[in-house]
């Protein structure tokens, strides 16, 4: 397939791929230099080390904590291009999902493990491009509340589904993310599985941990919360002994400045992935 479609599919302008490397767990940015419209997708080693806690670092768990990332999904120009992008680089397979035809939808699984949904997005309409991380909620309707008065956008919902509300929303530095009173799939983790975790790059970690510590209730003692740490330069967000999440200093190539979530997947090999 054109490798140029492909990227288009992925919401990326067409030219050499820029690869973003973090040599200490042989990290590889999937992009391309110019892409401005969507969250990029990294790849970690299946034996990557995991960031440090305090006390050691200790094996994962399977909490389900309020505020933990509970689903992704995928907004793409082109579902056909990007389901055949990460089936050969990734290893995926995809089951149709009921939608329209001018909007398709699709399943991805890696191993019989679900990763998240992909759509089509038609390009005229403005929409974003790329990846999407949503954080499980108990009531949307206090949580917008909570966006609001942060300075927030709420661009969707509060939706009703069969998975429970759904709310899609921009940030103040407008990473767009999503919110869940029930995940689509109890089967879904990250950080573990083909998940490894979620990253938000910023130019102020401090601002971005206030915002949505604020929003999604991280560090509330008062209820089943995550957690959050200040390790090694970056904040940590974790679902029991699990980092799902974390936020990071500095911005991905190509996105010139703007604030996105990326997700990161794990793979037996970066470089063979990188090379697919």
């Amino acid at each position: 397939m054109d490798r140029d479609r492909e990227r288009r599919a992925r919401g990326e302008a067409s030219g050499p791929v820029a690869n973003g490397r973090d040599r200490t767990d042989r990290r590889v940015w999937m992009g391309d230099g110019s892409a401005r419209r969507t969250g990029g997708t990294r790849l970690i080693p299946t034996g990557a080390r995991k960031p440090a806690l305090s006390g050691g670092s200790l094996p994962p768990t399977l909490g389900k904590a309020r505020g933990a990332p509970c689903w992704l999904s995928l907004a793409s120009r082109d579902i056909r291009a990007a389901e055949e992008f990460y089936s050969r680089v990734l290893g995926w397979c995809h089951v149709p999902l009921l939608g329209s035809p001018r909007r398709p939808r699709s399943l991805a699984l890696q191993a019989g493990k679900p990763v998240g949904t992909l759509s089509e997005t038609a390009s005229d309409l403005g929409v974003y491009a790329g990846w999407m991380p949503y954080f499980a909620v108990e009531d949307v309707d206090v949580t917008v509340a909570r966006l609001h008065e942060r300075g927030a956008t709420v661009a969707v919902g509060p939706l009703a589904t069969g998975a429970g509300r759904v709310v899609v929303a921009a940030g103040p530095d407008d990473a767009v993310f999503g919110l869940r009173e029930q995940a689509p799939d109890e089967r879904w983790t990250v950080g573990e599985g083909p998940v490894a975790r979620l990253e938000l790059l910023t130019r102020d970690i401090f601002a971005a941990a206030l915002f949505y510590g604020g929003a999604l209730n991280w560090a509330d003692s008062s209820c089943d919360c995550c957690e959050v740490e200040y390790v090694d330069g970056q904040i940590l967000v974790r679902d029991g002994l699990r980092t799902v999440a974390a936020l990071r200093d500095g911005t991905p190539p190509g996105l010139e400045g703007r604030h996105r979530w990326h997700a990161c997947f794990r793979v037996p090999d970066v470089d063979s992935a990188a090379a697919a």
